[in-house]
Parts: structure tokens; C-alpha cells; sequence
């Protein structure tokens, strides 16, 4: 989650004489120029997973939401929506991806053969145009764990050939053919950067909201 932080005073019209309504009207037209900053962060960070992701899905690029300040609270938040957040996170950070929902299922069916730390990575698998396994090919592999013949699905090490631990799926001939593979870890470098984003938003926009916010709460003030 990022918090916009700001140097307010040195965003305060200097060449004008400072007046009562004006320090009385502040606190909103302070908030009035975070909230519009943090809806140009959000609509900015969103548009730039086109730029930074293969082909985002629409549920990336509708990551980013606002949390509104209000002249008792002078912060917005600009922030990833929980779902999202899980897997932004570390694209964001960089780091090593923790374990997502459907390896943690596919592992408690696996032999113990899987270790039970392990990610999963594409293989023999077709993806989709964001570089995903799509959730109805995975839905398909997990009903035809443990079952038997053409399509079958095997976790865990295949006897033989040293072959790695994995999800594999037996051909028309009996062959496995491997699906994913598992491994201690999945680490990514920062692809999306997020702060930076933000900061050219604030950099851009917020003086000149706060001081129309200023002059307009001013004009309209009783």
C-alpha cells in the first residue's frame, strides 16, 4: 500500500496575504487535493499495468483502489485490492512468490515424492495471452488427479530418468508428460514500480489541486 506523503507548506500560495478564512478552510482543501491526487495515482498505477505486464487480465488492471481522506484525516491511500495485493505484492517488492491456493491443494494430494515447500512453474502446459495457466485448465487437471489411464494426472517424482517432482499427465501411449514443475522457490525482481508512479502523480499535480481546492473553499465560504 502506498500513503501519500507530502510537504504541504510548501505547496501554499507565498505572494497572497494570508487570511483567518483561509487557515479555517485548509484542512478541506487539503483533502480535496489529496482525494483528486489519488484518483489521478490510481487511474495512472492501473493504466501502467498495460505498460509493465504481458497482456494484464482486466482484474489487474482494475487493481488499484483509494481510500478518501477527509479534513479530519489528511491521508489517502492508494492501494492494491486484497485479491490482487497476494500476487502484486511481489512483483511489486521483488522476492521470492509464496505458495498460491492450488498448490497448496495440488501438494495435499501429491505423493511424497512432492516436497511440500515447492511452487509450482509451467511446463508442457498451454497458457494464456497474460502468460497464466488459465483456471479452467487448472479445475481440469485437479478432477483428473489420481485417476487412471489417457489424461490421468500424476503428482509427484516420476520413477526413473531423474526426472524432476511435478504435476504430469499420462499420453494416449502412457507416457507422462510433465505439466508443471516443482521447485523450492519462484522469485521474481521488480517489474512494477509502483512508488515511482505515484510520486510523478504528486509531483505533477498535487500544488496546483491543493492551491484551486485553497482559492475555490475560500470564495465559496460563509
Amino acid at each position: 500500500m502506498t500513503t501519500l506523503r507530502l510537504d504541504i507548506k510548501s505547496e501554499l500560495p507565498t505572494a497572497i496575504r494570508w487570511t483567518d478564512t483561509m487557515t479555517k478552510q485548509l484542512p478541506f482543501a487539503i483533502s480535496q487535493a489529496l482525494n483528486k491526487t489519488a484518483f489521478d495515482m490510481r487511474e495512472a498505477m492501473n493504466g501502467a499495468t498495460r505498460q509493465y505486464f504481458k497482456n494484464p487480465v482486466p482484474f489487474t488492471q482494475r487493481a488499484f483502489l483509494v481510500n478518501r481522506s477527509s479534513k479530519r484525516d489528511l491521508t489517502a491511500e492508494v492501494y492494491a485490492e486484497r485479491r490482487r495485493a497476494r500476487y502484486l505484492r511481489t512483483l511489486i517488492t521483488g522476492g521470492d512468490r509464496g505458495q498460491k491456493p492450488v498448490e497448496l491443494r495440488y501438494l495435499a494430494k501429491a505423493e511424497a515424492t512432492m516436497p511440500r515447500g515447492s511452487v509450482l512453474v509451467p511446463a508442457a502446459i498451454n497458457l494464456t495471452a497474460a502468460g497464466n495457466v488459465s483456471l479452467a485448465t487448472l479445475k481440469r487437471i485437479e478432477s483428473q488427479i489420481a485417476t487412471k489411464g489417457r489424461n490421468s494426472v500424476f503428482l509427484g517424482r516420476p520413477d526413473g530418468a531423474g526426472r524432476p517432482p511435478g504435476v504430469y499427465q499420462r499420453t494416449a501411449k502412457g507416457k507422462l508428460r510433465p505439466l508443471m514443475i516443482a521447485v523450492p522457490r519462484a522469485r521474481y525482481g521488480k517489474m512494477f514500480p509502483m512508488e515511482e508512479i505515484g510520486q510523478k502523480v504528486i509531483t505533477r499535480r498535487f500544488g496546483d489541486y491543493l492551491r484551486s481546492s485553497l482559492e475555490r473553499a475560500v470564495a465559496t465560504a460563509r
